[in-house]
Protein backbone atom coordinates (compact mmCIF):
# COMPACT_ATOMS: atom_id res chain seq x y z
CA UNK A 1 0.00 0.00 0.00
CA UNK A 2 1.10 3.37 -1.10
CA UNK A 3 2.73 5.86 1.90
CA UNK A 4 2.32 9.18 1.83
CA UNK A 5 6.17 10.87 1.61
CA UNK A 6 7.43 12.37 4.83
CA UNK A 7 7.72 16.15 3.66
CA UNK A 8 3.99 16.10 2.48
CA UNK A 9 3.36 14.60 5.72
CA UNK A 10 5.58 17.03 7.51
CA UNK A 11 3.93 20.08 5.74
CA UNK A 12 0.57 18.92 6.18
CA UNK A 13 1.08 18.75 10.20
CA UNK A 14 2.30 22.11 9.83
CA UNK A 15 -1.35 22.94 8.75
CA UNK A 16 -2.62 26.49 8.59
CA UNK A 17 0.75 27.55 10.63
CA UNK A 18 3.88 29.29 8.72
CA UNK A 19 5.67 27.37 7.00
CA UNK A 20 7.71 29.72 4.75
CA UNK A 21 8.13 33.29 5.67
CA UNK A 22 9.13 36.00 2.80
CA UNK A 23 9.09 39.60 2.60
CA UNK A 24 6.76 39.66 5.45
CA UNK A 25 4.20 37.02 4.29
CA UNK A 26 3.87 34.16 5.57
CA UNK A 27 2.87 30.82 3.50
CA UNK A 28 1.57 27.71 5.95
CA UNK A 29 2.20 23.85 5.15
CA UNK A 30 -0.90 23.73 3.69
CA UNK A 31 -0.40 26.36 1.10
CA UNK A 32 2.70 25.27 -0.20
CA UNK A 33 0.82 21.97 -0.71
CA UNK A 34 -1.79 23.97 -2.77
CA UNK A 35 0.83 25.65 -4.68
CA UNK A 36 0.57 29.24 -3.35
CA UNK A 37 4.13 30.85 -4.39
CA UNK A 38 5.76 32.97 -2.22
CA UNK A 39 7.56 36.55 -3.75
CA UNK A 40 11.48 36.02 -3.99
CA UNK A 41 13.85 33.80 -5.77
CA UNK A 42 14.61 31.23 -2.80
CA UNK A 43 10.75 30.96 -2.00
CA UNK A 44 9.47 30.17 -5.33
CA UNK A 45 12.55 27.51 -5.50
CA UNK A 46 11.22 26.12 -2.46
CA UNK A 47 7.61 26.00 -3.82
CA UNK A 48 8.85 24.53 -6.99
CA UNK A 49 10.86 21.61 -5.33
CA UNK A 50 7.64 20.95 -2.72
CA UNK A 51 5.24 20.42 -5.72
CA UNK A 52 7.61 18.35 -7.64
CA UNK A 53 8.32 16.32 -4.23
CA UNK A 54 4.83 15.84 -3.69
CA UNK A 55 3.98 14.23 -7.60
CA UNK A 56 6.83 11.51 -6.54
CA UNK A 57 6.09 8.07 -6.24
CA UNK A 58 6.98 6.68 -2.33
CA UNK A 59 9.92 5.03 -3.48
CA UNK A 60 11.55 8.17 -5.26
CA UNK A 61 10.04 10.36 -2.50
CA UNK A 62 12.65 8.08 0.10
CA UNK A 63 15.12 8.29 -2.05
CA UNK A 64 15.27 12.13 -2.22
CA UNK A 65 14.27 12.99 1.59
CA UNK A 66 17.54 11.08 2.58
CA UNK A 67 19.94 14.10 1.92
CA UNK A 68 17.05 15.95 3.60
CA UNK A 69 17.08 13.87 6.48
CA UNK A 70 20.50 14.27 7.10
CA UNK A 71 20.18 18.14 6.99
CA UNK A 72 17.30 17.90 9.59
CA UNK A 73 19.61 16.15 11.85
CA UNK A 74 22.20 18.43 11.68
CA UNK A 75 19.47 20.97 12.57
CA UNK A 76 18.67 19.00 15.86
CA UNK A 77 15.53 18.99 17.94
CA UNK A 78 12.87 21.94 17.71
CA UNK A 79 11.70 24.35 17.60
CA UNK A 80 13.35 25.83 14.61
CA UNK A 81 12.80 28.62 13.31
CA UNK A 82 15.60 29.02 10.38
CA UNK A 83 16.58 32.21 8.72
CA UNK A 84 18.30 31.13 5.28
CA UNK A 85 20.73 34.14 3.83
CA UNK A 86 21.86 32.18 0.86
CA UNK A 87 20.88 32.89 -2.52
CA UNK A 88 19.38 30.46 -4.73
CA UNK A 89 21.48 27.24 -4.81
CA UNK A 90 20.71 23.67 -4.17
CA UNK A 91 21.88 23.91 -0.61
CA UNK A 92 19.98 26.34 0.18
CA UNK A 93 16.71 25.14 -1.10
CA UNK A 94 17.51 21.73 0.75
CA UNK A 95 18.02 23.15 4.17
CA UNK A 96 15.15 25.01 3.56
CA UNK A 97 13.38 21.69 2.85
CA UNK A 98 14.87 20.02 5.72
CA UNK A 99 13.68 22.83 8.52
CA UNK A 100 9.95 21.66 6.63
CA UNK A 101 10.66 18.17 7.44
CA UNK A 102 11.41 18.86 10.65
CA UNK A 103 8.55 20.88 11.66
CA UNK A 104 10.38 23.97 11.67
CA UNK A 105 9.75 27.39 9.74
CA UNK A 106 11.86 28.98 7.06
CA UNK A 107 12.92 32.44 6.98
CA UNK A 108 13.85 33.73 3.63
CA UNK A 109 16.55 36.17 4.52
CA UNK A 110 17.84 38.51 1.59
CA UNK A 111 21.67 38.04 1.22
CA UNK A 112 22.01 41.20 -0.64
CA UNK A 113 20.70 43.51 2.39
CA UNK A 114 23.36 45.29 4.45
CA UNK A 115 24.63 43.43 7.83
CA UNK A 116 22.28 45.38 10.23
CA UNK A 117 19.01 44.74 8.13
CA UNK A 118 20.11 41.26 8.43
CA UNK A 119 20.74 41.21 11.74
CA UNK A 120 17.16 43.19 12.59
CA UNK A 121 15.63 40.44 10.68
CA UNK A 122 17.00 37.72 12.30
CA UNK A 123 16.48 39.18 15.81
CA UNK A 124 12.75 39.96 14.45
CA UNK A 125 12.40 36.30 13.65
CA UNK A 126 13.50 34.90 16.95
CA UNK A 127 15.25 33.12 14.95
CA UNK A 128 17.02 29.85 15.86
CA UNK A 129 19.05 28.72 12.87
CA UNK A 130 20.98 30.74 10.91
CA UNK A 131 22.32 29.13 7.35
CA UNK A 132 24.50 31.32 5.37
CA UNK A 133 27.34 31.93 3.25
CA UNK A 134 30.98 32.09 5.21
CA UNK A 135 31.76 35.50 3.28
CA UNK A 136 28.88 36.88 5.11
CA UNK A 137 28.99 35.24 8.32
CA UNK A 138 32.12 37.05 8.77
CA UNK A 139 31.33 41.14 8.40
CA UNK A 140 28.08 39.84 10.26
CA UNK A 141 30.01 38.70 13.09
CA UNK A 142 31.88 42.14 13.36
CA UNK A 143 28.97 44.51 13.03
CA UNK A 144 29.89 47.11 15.22
CA UNK A 145 26.27 47.45 16.68
CA UNK A 146 25.66 44.09 16.98
CA UNK A 147 24.90 44.12 20.54
CA UNK A 148 21.91 46.39 19.86
CA UNK A 149 20.21 42.86 18.60
CA UNK A 150 18.35 40.47 20.35
CA UNK A 151 19.86 37.39 19.49
CA UNK A 152 19.70 35.29 22.60
CA UNK A 153 17.43 32.83 20.13
CA UNK A 154 19.89 31.78 18.32
CA UNK A 155 21.24 28.23 18.84
CA UNK A 156 23.17 27.15 15.49
CA UNK A 157 24.89 28.94 12.76
CA UNK A 158 25.55 26.89 10.06
CA UNK A 159 27.92 28.43 7.30
CA UNK A 160 29.41 27.24 3.75
CA UNK A 161 32.35 28.25 1.90
CA UNK A 162 36.24 27.38 2.15
CA UNK A 163 38.01 26.16 5.19
CA UNK A 164 37.63 28.92 7.76
CA UNK A 165 40.54 31.24 10.04
CA UNK A 166 40.56 30.37 13.63
CA UNK A 167 40.38 33.87 14.17
CA UNK A 168 37.03 34.32 12.47
CA UNK A 169 35.51 31.35 14.22
CA UNK A 170 36.38 32.68 17.31
CA UNK A 171 34.97 36.21 16.19
CA UNK A 172 31.78 34.70 15.22
CA UNK A 173 31.32 32.36 18.39
CA UNK A 174 32.23 35.49 20.53
CA UNK A 175 29.83 37.71 19.00
CA UNK A 176 26.71 35.55 18.55
CA UNK A 177 26.79 33.36 20.97
CA UNK A 178 25.79 30.25 19.03
CA UNK A 179 27.36 26.98 17.98
CA UNK A 180 28.92 27.21 14.50
CA UNK A 181 29.16 24.37 12.04
CA UNK A 182 30.81 24.76 9.15
CA UNK A 183 30.62 22.98 5.56
CA UNK A 184 32.83 23.19 2.94
CA UNK A 185 32.57 24.35 -0.60
CA UNK A 186 34.39 22.03 -2.53
CA UNK A 187 36.20 23.13 -5.61
CA UNK A 188 34.44 26.38 -5.55
CA UNK A 189 35.88 29.55 -7.82
CA UNK A 190 36.35 30.96 -3.97
CA UNK A 191 38.24 27.83 -2.70
CA UNK A 192 40.36 27.99 -5.74
CA UNK A 193 40.75 31.45 -5.63
CA UNK A 194 42.40 31.55 -2.36
CA UNK A 195 44.51 28.27 -3.22
CA UNK A 196 46.49 30.98 -5.72
CA UNK A 197 46.28 33.33 -3.38
CA UNK A 198 48.13 31.18 -0.71
CA UNK A 199 50.64 29.99 -2.97
CA UNK A 200 51.79 33.39 -4.10
CA UNK A 201 51.79 34.51 -0.47
CA UNK A 202 54.13 31.56 -0.02
CA UNK A 203 56.49 32.49 -2.73
CA UNK A 204 56.44 36.15 -1.93
CA UNK A 205 57.80 35.22 1.50
CA UNK A 206 60.63 32.83 -0.16
CA UNK A 207 61.54 36.05 -2.75
CA UNK A 208 61.73 38.08 0.58
CA UNK A 209 63.60 36.12 2.74
CA UNK A 210 66.86 37.82 1.74
CA UNK A 211 66.00 40.77 3.27
CA UNK A 212 65.66 39.67 6.75
CA UNK A 213 68.70 37.68 7.09
CA UNK A 214 70.70 38.67 10.25
CA UNK A 215 68.06 40.48 11.55
CA UNK A 216 66.72 39.17 15.12
CA UNK A 217 63.74 39.69 17.06
CA UNK A 218 66.08 41.35 19.78
CA UNK A 219 67.65 43.62 17.67
CA UNK A 220 64.30 45.52 16.55
CA UNK A 221 62.75 45.59 19.99
CA UNK A 222 66.18 47.08 21.37
CA UNK A 223 66.23 49.52 18.44
CA UNK A 224 62.34 50.91 18.86
CA UNK A 225 62.96 51.07 22.69
CA UNK A 226 65.89 53.39 22.04
CA UNK A 227 64.35 55.08 19.28
CA UNK A 228 61.11 56.13 21.05
CA UNK A 229 63.35 57.10 24.38
CA UNK A 230 65.19 59.15 22.09
CA UNK A 231 62.15 60.64 20.62
CA UNK A 232 60.65 61.29 23.70
CA UNK A 233 63.42 62.97 25.30
CA UNK A 234 63.87 65.48 22.29
CA UNK A 235 60.38 66.65 22.62
CA UNK A 236 60.05 66.88 26.32
CA UNK A 237 63.25 69.08 25.95
CA UNK A 238 62.02 71.22 23.33
CA UNK A 239 58.55 72.31 25.81
CA UNK A 240 61.07 72.40 28.44
CA UNK A 241 63.44 75.34 27.50
CA UNK A 242 60.62 77.57 27.14
CA UNK A 243 60.30 76.77 31.48
CA UNK A 244 57.36 74.62 31.57
CA UNK A 245 57.29 70.49 32.21
CA UNK A 246 60.02 71.19 34.81
CA UNK A 247 58.38 70.58 38.11
CA UNK A 248 56.07 67.85 39.14
CA UNK A 249 54.83 69.67 41.60
CA UNK A 250 53.44 72.44 39.21
CA UNK A 251 50.80 71.45 36.39
CA UNK A 252 49.98 73.56 33.39
CA UNK A 253 46.88 73.44 31.21
CA UNK A 254 47.73 72.70 27.61
CA UNK A 255 47.23 76.04 26.38
CA UNK A 256 49.64 77.68 28.73
CA UNK A 257 52.10 74.99 27.68
CA UNK A 258 51.50 75.75 23.94
CA UNK A 259 51.71 79.97 24.96
CA UNK A 260 54.79 79.51 26.79
CA UNK A 261 56.93 77.54 24.11
CA UNK A 262 55.46 80.04 21.78
CA UNK A 263 53.47 77.32 19.09
CA UNK A 264 51.84 78.94 16.04
CA UNK A 265 48.36 77.80 15.60
CA UNK A 266 49.47 75.76 12.58
CA UNK A 267 51.77 73.49 15.28
CA UNK A 268 49.80 73.69 18.14
CA UNK A 269 48.07 69.94 17.01
CA UNK A 270 51.44 69.05 16.31
CA UNK A 271 52.19 69.75 20.08
CA UNK A 272 49.30 68.60 21.21
CA UNK A 273 49.90 65.24 19.89
CA UNK A 274 53.83 65.16 21.78
CA UNK A 275 52.18 66.07 25.04
CA UNK A 276 49.52 63.18 24.77
CA UNK A 277 52.79 60.68 23.84
CA UNK A 278 54.59 62.36 26.59
CA UNK A 279 51.85 61.60 29.18
CA UNK A 280 50.98 57.98 27.67
CA UNK A 281 54.72 56.81 27.91
CA UNK A 282 55.10 58.67 31.15
CA UNK A 283 57.43 61.26 31.09
CA UNK A 284 55.14 63.58 32.11
CA UNK A 285 51.98 63.17 34.12
CA UNK A 286 48.20 63.92 33.34
CA UNK A 287 45.60 65.18 35.29
CA UNK A 288 41.91 66.37 34.88
CA UNK A 289 41.56 70.48 34.30
CA UNK A 290 37.99 70.58 34.37
CA UNK A 291 37.06 73.37 32.27
CA UNK A 292 40.43 74.36 31.53
CA UNK A 293 41.16 71.07 29.82
CA UNK A 294 44.02 68.68 31.06
CA UNK A 295 46.85 69.71 33.18
CA UNK A 296 50.45 68.38 32.55
CA UNK A 297 53.72 67.93 35.27
CA UNK A 298 56.44 67.71 33.68
CA UNK A 299 59.85 66.50 35.74
CA UNK A 300 63.53 68.06 35.95
CA UNK A 301 65.02 69.02 33.09
CA UNK A 302 68.03 67.55 31.14
CA UNK A 303 70.83 68.99 30.07
CA UNK A 304 71.03 69.36 25.82
CA UNK A 305 73.99 67.25 25.85
CA UNK A 306 72.70 64.12 27.43
CA UNK A 307 69.36 64.72 25.65
CA UNK A 308 71.66 64.10 22.68
CA UNK A 309 73.64 61.66 24.18
CA UNK A 310 70.20 59.15 24.30
CA UNK A 311 70.52 58.66 20.31
CA UNK A 312 73.77 56.84 20.79
CA UNK A 313 72.69 53.78 21.14
CA UNK A 314 69.95 54.24 18.95
CA UNK A 315 72.61 55.07 15.75
CA UNK A 316 74.31 51.92 17.27
CA UNK A 317 71.69 49.37 16.93
CA UNK A 318 71.08 50.81 13.66
CA UNK A 319 74.10 51.00 11.99
CA UNK A 320 74.53 46.96 13.12
CA UNK A 321 72.83 46.34 9.60
CA UNK A 322 68.97 47.49 10.34
CA UNK A 323 69.00 49.78 7.44
CA UNK A 324 70.32 52.90 5.87
CA UNK A 325 71.69 55.96 7.79
CA UNK A 326 70.41 58.71 6.24
CA UNK A 327 66.90 57.66 7.67
CA UNK A 328 67.90 58.11 11.34
CA UNK A 329 70.41 61.21 10.53
CA UNK A 330 67.04 62.84 9.04
CA UNK A 331 64.92 62.31 12.27
CA UNK A 332 67.74 63.54 14.77
CA UNK A 333 68.88 66.79 12.62
CA UNK A 334 65.00 67.72 12.44
CA UNK A 335 64.78 66.97 16.67
CA UNK A 336 67.41 69.81 16.79
CA UNK A 337 65.29 71.85 14.36
CA UNK A 338 62.22 71.80 16.74
CA UNK A 339 62.53 74.48 18.80
CA UNK A 340 62.29 76.52 15.84
CA UNK A 341 60.24 75.03 13.63
CA UNK A 342 56.64 75.17 16.43
CA UNK A 343 57.60 78.82 16.50
CA UNK A 344 57.15 79.98 12.98
CA UNK A 345 61.08 80.42 12.40
CA UNK A 346 61.73 78.29 10.32
CA UNK A 347 59.24 76.30 7.89
CA UNK A 348 58.61 72.24 8.57
CA UNK A 349 60.06 69.82 6.27
CA UNK A 350 58.27 67.65 4.06
CA UNK A 351 56.99 64.94 5.91
CA UNK A 352 59.32 61.81 6.02
CA UNK A 353 58.91 57.69 6.08
CA UNK A 354 58.72 56.38 9.42
CA UNK A 355 62.53 55.32 10.04
CA UNK A 356 61.19 51.53 10.84
CA UNK A 357 59.50 51.27 7.37
CA UNK A 358 62.72 52.11 6.09
CA UNK A 359 64.51 49.37 7.56
CA UNK A 360 61.09 46.62 5.99
CA UNK A 361 61.10 48.67 2.45
CA UNK A 362 63.87 45.96 1.37
CA UNK A 363 61.54 42.74 3.08
CA UNK A 364 57.73 44.25 1.78
CA UNK A 365 58.99 45.46 -1.81
CA UNK A 366 60.39 42.14 -2.46
CA UNK A 367 57.38 40.80 -1.41
CA UNK A 368 54.91 43.09 -2.92
CA UNK A 369 56.76 42.67 -6.65
CA UNK A 370 56.21 38.79 -6.11
CA UNK A 371 52.32 38.87 -5.23
CA UNK A 372 51.92 41.95 -8.27
CA UNK A 373 54.00 39.51 -10.46
CA UNK A 374 51.86 36.31 -9.66
CA UNK A 375 48.90 38.01 -10.00
CA UNK A 376 49.86 39.26 -13.34
CA UNK A 377 51.38 35.98 -14.73
CA UNK A 378 48.01 33.82 -13.95
CA UNK A 379 45.67 36.51 -15.28
CA UNK A 380 43.32 35.13 -17.94
CA UNK A 381 42.23 37.82 -19.39
CA UNK A 382 39.50 38.52 -21.68
CA UNK A 383 40.87 42.24 -21.13
CA UNK A 384 44.14 43.25 -19.90
CA UNK A 385 45.33 43.56 -16.19
CA UNK A 386 44.35 46.25 -14.63
CA UNK A 387 46.21 47.77 -11.83
CA UNK A 388 45.91 51.17 -9.83
CA UNK A 389 48.85 51.85 -7.20
CA UNK A 390 47.64 54.73 -4.68
CA UNK A 391 51.21 55.67 -3.64
CA UNK A 392 51.71 59.32 -2.13
CA UNK A 393 55.60 58.63 -2.08
CA UNK A 394 55.43 57.91 -6.30
CA UNK A 395 54.93 54.35 -6.45
CA UNK A 396 56.98 51.29 -5.41
CA UNK A 397 59.52 50.45 -8.02
CA UNK A 398 58.99 46.58 -7.02
CA UNK A 399 55.77 47.33 -8.83
CA UNK A 400 56.93 48.26 -12.44
CA UNK A 401 59.56 45.73 -12.03
CA UNK A 402 57.11 43.02 -11.43
CA UNK A 403 54.56 44.21 -13.87
CA UNK A 404 57.36 44.55 -16.45
CA UNK A 405 59.04 40.70 -16.18
CA UNK A 406 55.74 39.64 -16.18
CA UNK A 407 54.28 41.08 -19.34
CA UNK A 408 53.30 39.11 -21.83
CA UNK A 409 51.84 40.03 -25.53
CA UNK A 410 48.78 38.45 -24.73
CA UNK A 411 49.15 39.96 -21.00
CA UNK A 412 48.64 43.58 -21.75
CA UNK A 413 48.84 45.51 -18.52
CA UNK A 414 47.26 48.94 -17.35
CA UNK A 415 48.76 50.78 -14.94
CA UNK A 416 47.46 53.29 -13.39
CA UNK A 417 48.26 56.11 -10.94
CA UNK A 418 44.90 57.82 -10.00
CA UNK A 419 41.15 55.93 -10.49
CA UNK A 420 39.49 56.63 -13.84
CA UNK A 421 36.26 55.12 -12.96
CA UNK A 422 36.23 51.92 -13.61
CA UNK A 423 37.25 48.72 -11.64
CA UNK A 424 40.91 46.92 -11.29
CA UNK A 425 42.40 43.59 -10.80
CA UNK A 426 44.62 44.62 -8.67
CA UNK A 427 44.91 47.83 -5.95
CA UNK A 428 48.16 48.70 -4.47
CA UNK A 429 47.58 51.22 -1.51
CA UNK A 430 49.73 52.70 1.09
CA UNK A 431 48.77 53.99 4.43
CA UNK A 432 51.06 56.37 5.66
CA UNK A 433 51.20 60.31 6.46
CA UNK A 434 49.85 63.07 5.02
CA UNK A 435 52.02 65.19 3.00
CA UNK A 436 53.74 68.33 5.70
CA UNK A 437 50.89 70.82 3.90
CA UNK A 438 48.24 69.31 3.91
CA UNK A 439 45.41 71.20 5.72
CA UNK A 440 43.91 68.83 8.96
CA UNK A 441 41.11 68.00 6.82
CA UNK A 442 43.09 66.71 4.25
CA UNK A 443 42.79 62.39 3.34
CA UNK A 444 46.13 60.81 5.09
CA UNK A 445 46.22 57.72 3.00
CA UNK A 446 48.02 56.79 -0.08
CA UNK A 447 44.95 57.02 -1.84
CA UNK A 448 44.61 60.72 -0.93
CA UNK A 449 46.76 61.86 -3.17
CA UNK A 450 45.38 60.17 -5.86
CA UNK A 451 41.76 61.59 -5.12
CA UNK A 452 43.15 65.30 -4.98
CA UNK A 453 44.29 65.34 -8.60
CA UNK A 454 41.94 62.69 -9.92
CA UNK A 455 37.87 63.12 -10.90
CA UNK A 456 34.82 63.17 -8.92
CA UNK A 457 34.72 59.54 -8.69
CA UNK A 458 37.92 59.20 -7.44
CA UNK A 459 37.58 61.14 -4.52
CA UNK A 460 35.75 58.59 -2.96
CA UNK A 461 38.75 56.96 -2.61
CA UNK A 462 39.89 58.79 -0.01
CA UNK A 463 40.13 57.85 3.70
CA UNK A 464 39.71 60.96 6.44
CA UNK A 465 42.07 62.57 8.56
CA UNK A 466 40.94 60.32 11.76
CA UNK A 467 42.72 57.06 9.12
CA UNK A 468 39.93 54.91 10.25
CA UNK A 469 40.68 51.55 9.32
CA UNK A 470 37.33 50.64 7.92
CA UNK A 471 37.03 53.82 6.01
CA UNK A 472 40.32 53.60 4.77
CA UNK A 473 39.81 49.64 3.10
CA UNK A 474 36.12 50.13 2.38
CA UNK A 475 36.71 52.75 -0.34
CA UNK A 476 39.37 50.53 -1.80
CA UNK A 477 37.74 47.43 -1.89
CA UNK A 478 34.65 49.19 -3.84
CA UNK A 479 37.42 49.75 -6.83
CA UNK A 480 38.06 45.80 -7.59
CA UNK A 481 36.79 43.55 -9.64
CA UNK A 482 34.91 40.44 -8.96
CA UNK A 483 37.78 38.06 -8.51
CA UNK A 484 40.35 41.31 -7.50
CA UNK A 485 43.46 41.62 -5.31
CA UNK A 486 43.71 43.98 -2.67
CA UNK A 487 47.43 44.87 -1.51
CA UNK A 488 47.92 47.21 1.62
CA UNK A 489 50.81 48.58 3.45
CA UNK A 490 49.76 49.97 6.42
CA UNK A 491 51.50 51.20 9.74
CA UNK A 492 50.38 48.19 12.73
CA UNK A 493 52.56 49.62 15.22
CA UNK A 494 52.63 53.27 16.85
CA UNK A 495 55.79 55.30 14.82
CA UNK A 496 56.90 57.96 17.40
CA UNK A 497 59.59 59.63 14.99
CA UNK A 498 56.46 60.74 13.57
CA UNK A 499 56.21 63.15 15.85
CA UNK A 500 58.93 64.84 14.89
CA UNK A 501 59.46 64.38 10.80
CA UNK A 502 55.76 63.62 10.52
CA UNK A 503 52.89 65.63 9.59
CA UNK A 504 50.81 66.98 12.67
CA UNK A 505 48.06 65.30 11.24
CA UNK A 506 49.05 61.61 10.08
CA UNK A 507 46.91 58.79 11.53
CA UNK A 508 47.97 56.49 14.13
CA UNK A 509 48.83 52.96 13.47
CA UNK A 510 46.43 50.13 14.62
CA UNK A 511 47.43 46.81 15.65
CA UNK A 512 47.53 43.92 12.71
CA UNK A 513 44.41 42.19 13.99
CA UNK A 514 42.57 45.67 13.63
CA UNK A 515 43.58 46.02 9.83
CA UNK A 516 42.27 42.07 9.36
CA UNK A 517 39.11 42.53 10.92
CA UNK A 518 38.48 46.11 8.57
CA UNK A 519 39.14 43.72 5.56
CA UNK A 520 36.98 41.22 6.08
CA UNK A 521 34.14 43.44 7.36
CA UNK A 522 34.70 45.63 4.05
CA UNK A 523 34.04 42.15 1.99
CA UNK A 524 37.13 40.34 1.76
CA UNK A 525 36.90 36.74 2.76
CA UNK A 526 40.38 35.98 3.00
CA UNK A 527 43.07 38.26 4.45
CA UNK A 528 46.85 37.06 4.21
CA UNK A 529 49.81 39.01 6.52
CA UNK A 530 53.23 39.29 5.65
CA UNK A 531 55.26 39.23 7.56
CA UNK A 532 54.02 36.43 9.60
CA UNK A 533 53.10 37.73 13.19
CA UNK A 534 56.07 35.65 14.75
CA UNK A 535 58.42 37.47 12.04
CA UNK A 536 61.10 39.56 13.49
CA UNK A 537 60.19 41.76 10.47
CA UNK A 538 56.96 42.32 12.07
CA UNK A 539 58.02 43.92 14.33
CA UNK A 540 59.25 47.26 12.46
CA UNK A 541 55.57 48.25 12.33
CA UNK A 542 54.34 47.90 8.89
CA UNK A 543 53.35 45.02 6.99
CA UNK A 544 51.41 43.87 3.72
CA UNK A 545 47.89 42.31 3.44
CA UNK A 546 47.21 40.51 0.64
CA UNK A 547 43.24 40.24 0.34
CA UNK A 548 40.31 39.07 -2.35
CA UNK A 549 37.28 39.53 -3.02
CA UNK A 550 34.59 36.77 -4.60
Amino acid sequence: MPTTPALVSALRELGDRPAVVADGRAISGIGLLLGVSPPGGLPRALARRVAEHAALPPSAARAAEQRLRYWAGVLGTPPIRHTVLHPVTDLAVDLALATLLAGGTVHCGDPDQRPEQQLRAVAAARTTHLSLPSALLWPLSRQPDLTAHDLGALRLVLHVGPEPRQEDVYTAVDALGAVLAHVRAPDSNAEAADRRLRADTENATAAAWKHSIGITAAQVRDFGAQLDRAVLAALLHTLQQSGVLTDPARGHPEAEVLAAAMVTPAQRPRVARWLDALARHGLITRQDGGAQGPVFRGRPGTAAAEVRDTWRPAVETWADGLGPAAALTRVRRDALRLPRVITGQEAPRPAATPVRRAAARGYLGAALGALVRGTAEAHQGPGPLRVLELDPEGGEPAVARALASATRPRHAVEHHAVPDGGRYDVVVATVTAAPASAPASAPASASASASASASASASTVAATAAGEPEQEVTTLVRLLSPGGRLLLLAPTAEQLDLLITGDAHSPPARPAEHWRAALTAAGCPTVLTLPEDEHPMALLGQRLFAARVD
